[in-house]
């Protein structure tokens, strides 16, 4: 054969078709090694060209030329995922840490996929082996620490944050995250600063401005969350929680008649949202309109048979309404339900024990 290649150099020295014919000999003749070194590249660029499938068939055939080649399982792990085929990719991470168990992507890669499935418990390993490997990559810190956040150990996740924030000090998504975390343990004032953080760093991520509004409004700082929500309000308009929250803190802060048009705002955006109706109806109530308000809590509970504060307060408007009777019964509902106050209205009422 390495007669044949030398003649056939010898015979096409010059001209278009003679050079084709050049490259197709030594395409035709790499090693295996190269041949799989130059399909995984192939792949590679159908990856960024978002050509998946394409890409797959590449890293396929580089691995039937070399079965070793870790990258490769790598690549078609990670273009299994853009794909949305987690257990394959899990599979593949398999075989890149048996073949490289010292590579972090790869763990971190496998992390990924785990969590796509479903499977918390196995990403956390994996996200945890890989800041062992790689302590200084923030991404395997972060998305351990929302593991731990999301199973309620606010306490590591807070650490895995600090970790992530100590990698990378620009890094917004540890800091709001951090501050939600500071927010569950009620470090009220480190939470803010978090959020600030973040506002300085990506003045645009709304979140965390909605998240502090609520977080100063839980620090009994009413007239700073009402600020934060005006100012989130301002360039986002079609959140009903968020009219809602604003409305909670008009109404804490004794602006009812401004809770009322919140909470009616928060309607308009989602006719289903039994807590605007509800908190529409406390609103009413120290409005003196309670009429409306009967109304509105009745619309809760048409919505959520289990609410028991809406019971609660359709009781007050229907005492005010003269309708004792009915006053009652909402009251026993709300008490049968768990809400102590309604025990407590119905006996000082004289309600009957039914």
């Amino acid at each position: 054969m390495q007669k044949i290649i030398l003649l056939t150099l010898g015979l096409c020295l010059s001209g278009v078709a003679a050079q084709a014919q050049v490259d197709t000999v030594r395409a035709s003749t790499l090693p295996p090694a190269q041949q799989a070194e130059k399909l995984y590249n192939s792949g590679v660029a159908k990856y960024n060209g978002k050509n998946y499938r394409a890409a797959i068939q590449d890293f396929d055939r580089a691995l039937t030329l070399r079965p070793d080649f870790a990258k490769a399982y790598y690549n078609r792990a990670t273009t299994r995922y853009e794909l949305k085929e987690y257990q394959q990719a899990v599979q593949d991470y398999d075989q890149a840490i048996k073949l490289e168990a010292t590579g972090f992507s790869n763990y971190f890669g496998r992390a990924q996929a785990q969590e796509a499935l479903g499977k918390p418990t196995e990403a956390e390993q994996d996200y945890g082996k890989a800041t062992e490997i790689k302590p200084d990559y923030a991404p395997s810190w972060y998305y351990r620490g929302a593991l731990r956040f999301e199973k309620g150990d606010f306490k590591a996740a807070k650490e895995d944050f600090d970790q992530a924030i100590k990698a990378d000090p620009n890094y917004a998504y540890a800091y709001h995250d951090r501050a939600s975390t500071q927010r569950k343990l009620n470090n009220f004032d480190a939470a803010i600063q978090d959020y600030t953080k973040v506002l300085s760093l990506q003045p645009d991520f709304l979140p965390a401005l909605l998240n502090r509004a609520g977080t100063k409004r839980r620090a009994n700082d009413l007239k700073g969350a009402l600020a934060d929500y005006n100012a989130y309000l301002s360039k986002k308009q079609d959140n009903a929680t968020a009219f809602t929250n604003r409305g909670s803190t008009r109404y804490d802060a004794g602006d009812y008649k401004g809770a009322a048009e919140d909470f009616s705002k928060a309607i308009e955006l989602d006719a289903s949202y039994a807590f605007a109706w509800n908190n529409r109806a406390a609103a009413r109530l120290k409005l003196e309109d309670y009429k409306s308000a009967a109304a509105d809590a009745a619309k809760a509970i048409a919505l959520n048979a289990q609410y028991a504060e809406a019971y609660m307060n359709r009781g007050h408007a229907r005492e005010m309404l003269r309708d004792a009777s009915g006053a009652c019964q909402d009251w026993q509902k709300a008490a049968e339900l768990g809400l102590e106050t309604g025990t407590s209205y119905a006996a000082n009422s004289g309600c009957g024990a039914e």
